[in-house]
């Protein structure tokens, strides 16, 4: 679980209020048997990391022991774009102190072939990194971006012990299979971001999700072509997305970015749901014949 935990969307929500649906959303999952959650001094400039640290810190300390936690470094509001040795411990420490033990750290959202440079250099983030795990201090590292060319990067650096794709693996699009395939061939871990592609795919209200984007967006176009399809066959389009995600054997983690404890148990029941038999060879099919093509992903990035 990650993302957004308790960054609603009313705008009259109080911050004791977000923070409460926040500590609450964290509750509920480990109730449902959630054991992995994702956050980012990003998101929300830093309230979706304090919301799962103040969920995180009301649990019990043997079951939240029992949780494997990861953030990332480089793109906090105080220091964006900041991949240097010292920065990427300083945005650790930051967020050790608010969330406790850290067990996975992915380099965030490089924007530029200069980032990367920092990134994999002498006295650049993955060194910073690969010293908090030689002592202990983390398990994991990686990097979590769009760009294609980026991870690809990361994997053959023979550096990363996980990759975070994001937006370019769900029913709609899955131009990251290349991706999948050498990661896999490189023996490392895949975290799938955003199987519901932003909310389009979460069988929730398709019209508020699709005002977001470009009414001719080709994405929301296909989107509602699958709700349709699903539609008609009575199957929750959301339950559709998040079993593509699963049913994958190449990815290790789907992470799905619920704000409240009502979107966690619709995220974990789109995951149980049982689905008709065969159903996957007739979607193969409908999704082969679906127009308009999708929209250029992180490969073209």
């Amino acid at each position: 679980m990650g993302g957004f935990v308790g960054l609603l969307l009313d705008p009259e929500a109080t911050p004791a209020q977000c923070e409460e649906a926040g500590v609450e959303a964290v509750r509920r999952a480990v109730e449902l048997g959630v054991r992995y959650f994702d956050t980012s001094p990003a998101y929300g400039d830093g309230l979706s990391e304090r919301h799962l640290a103040a969920g995180l810190a009301a649990l019990d300390p043997e079951v939240r022991a029992g949780l494997t936690v990861s953030t990332k470094v480089g793109t906090h509001p105080e220091r964006r774009y900041a991949y240097g040795a010292d920065d990427v411990r300083w945005c650790f420490e930051g967020s050790r102190e608010l969330l406790g033990a850290i067990d996975v750290v992915l380099v965030h959202d490089p924007a530029a072939d200069e980032h990367l440079d920092t990134i994999l250099g002498p006295g650049g983030a993955f060194d910073a990194l690969e010293e908090l795990k030689a002592t202990g201090e983390i398990r994991a590292i990686g990097l979590g971006v769009r760009p294609h060319r980026f991870l690809r990067r990361a994997l053959e650096s023979g550096r990363a012990d996980v990759i975070l794709p994001s937006y370019d693996y769900h029913l709609i699009r899955r131009s990251a299979a290349p991706l999948l395939a050498a990661a896999a061939a490189a023996g490392v871990g895949v975290i799938n971001g955003s199987p519901y592609q932003a909310g389009l795919l979460a069988g929730s209200d398709l019209d508020r999700e699709a005002s977001r984007w470009r009414p001719e967006h080709a994405d929301v176009e296909r989107a509602r072509g699958i709700a349709a399809w699903c539609a008609e066959r009575g199957i929750d389009v959301g339950a559709a997305a998040v079993q593509f995600s699963l049913r994958e054997p190449r990815i290790d983690t789907t992470l799905v970015g619920p704000r409240t404890a009502a979107e966690v148990e619709s995220c974990l029941g789109h995951a149980a749901a049982e689905l008709p038999e065969g159903i996957w060879e007739e979607l193969e099919g409908f999704l082969a014949q679906l127009q308009p093509p999708p929209e250029p992903g992180g490969e073209a990035r």
